[in-house]
C-alpha cells in the first residue's frame, strides 16, 4: 500500500507481524488510523474529533487522496473547536488557500490582548510579525489622529462664528479622541464617522458639523487604518495563496502550494 511494486517473493508490507507497515516519521500511528477509519467506515462515522479530521486532512493531502482532502475541508468549518488561528493554520500548512484570507482577517479584528501564545503559534512566526506590525501602525495613526485633531472651520451660512469651532475641537479631544484610544473599547475611524453622522456635537450647528465631517471624509485619514489592514492581507495572499490562485491551480492542474509549509 502506497509504495511501489515489490519482488514477488518478498512480503508486502502490512501483511504480518514480521513485516509491518512503515509510516514517515513525520506521521503519527494515530493519524493513520483516523484516515483509515474515515476510508472503510466514512459512511457511518459521526462527527469526528478535531484531531482526526486534521490528520485526515493532512495525510490525504501528503498522499493525494482527493476525496478524503475535500471532506475534510468540507466537515472541518463546522466543528466547534475550528477557530480563526486553527483555520489559518491548517489552511496555510495544508495548502486550504481559501481559508487563509478571511481567517488572517477575523485575527486582525481581534482586540490584540487576545492574541495569546497558542494562536501566536498557531499562525507562524511571519503571520504574527505582520499581524503585530499592522496592529502597532493603527494604533500609532489612531494616537495621531486623537492628539491632532482636524482644523475645524464654519460654515458659509453658520451665525454662530468661533464658538462651532471651539463645539468641534471640545468634543475631538472629549469624544473622538478617547474612543481611538480606549485599550478595550476604541471604534476603528471608520466607527466614529458613522458616529459623527449620527449624533450632534454640542454646541455645534448642524451646517458646521455637516461640513466638517464631510471634509474629514474626503481626506480619508479616517480611515487609513483600513488600506495598513489591505497591505497585511496582500501579502499574506501572496505568500499562501487566496481562494482564485486555489481555483486557478486546480484548473491548470498546479497543485503546489505558493509558499511552502
Amino acid at each position: 500500500m502506497l509504495q511501489v511494486p515489490i519482488p514477488g517473493s518478498t512480503e508486502a508490507e502490512g501483511k504480518s507481524d514480521d513485516t509491518p507497515m512503515v509510516l514517515h516519521p513525520s506521521i503519527e500511528a494515530r493519524e493513520f488510523d483516523a484516515l483509515m477509519e474515515y476510508l472503510f467506515k466514512a459512511r457511518t462515522m459521526g462527527m469526528p474529533t478535531m484531531q482526526d479530521l486534521t490528520a485526515i486532512l493532512k495525510l490525504s493531502t501528503m498522499w493525494g487522496i482527493e476525496d478524503g482532502r475535500l471532506y475534510a475541508i468540507d466537515v472541518l468549518p463546522k466543528h466547534p473547536q475550528f477557530t480563526p488561528a486553527m483555520q489559518f493554520y491548517l489552511g496555510r500548512t495544508y495548502h486550504v488557500a481559501e481559508w487563509v484570507e478571511p481567517a488572517f482577517r477575523k485575527l486582525l479584528a481581534m482586540p490584540f490582548s487576545e492574541i495569546d501564545e497558542e494562536i501566536a503559534h498557531l499562525m507562524g512566526p511571519e503571520a504574527f510579525y505582520l499581524l503585530s506590525h499592522t496592529h502597532n501602525r493603527i494604533k500609532d495613526h489612531h494616537a495621531i489622529l486623537a492628539f491632532y485633531p482636524s482644523e475645524p472651520f464654519s460654515s458659509f451660512i453658520c451665525t454662530r462664528a468661533g464658538r462651532c469651532e471651539q463645539a468641534w475641537v471640545s468634543h475631538w479631544w472629549h469624544g473622538v479622541a478617547k474612543h481611538l484610544l480606549h485599550p478595550d473599547s476604541g471604534k476603528s475611524g471608520r466607527e466614529i464617522l458613522e458616529m459623527l453622522d449620527r449624533v450632534q456635537v454640542p454646541g455645534m450647528c448642524s451646517h458646521c458639523q455637516e461640513a466638517n465631517v464631510q471634509w474629514v471624509k474626503d481626506t480619508r485619514v479616517m480611515i487609513k487604518a483600513d488600506e495598513f489592514v489591505e497591505d497585511a492581507v496582500a501579502k499574506v495572499v501572496m505568500w499562501y495563496g487566496s481562494a482564485k490562485d486555489q481555483k486557478e491551480k486546480v484548473g491548470g492542474g498546479d497543485v503546489e502550494p505558493s509558499v511552502a509549509a
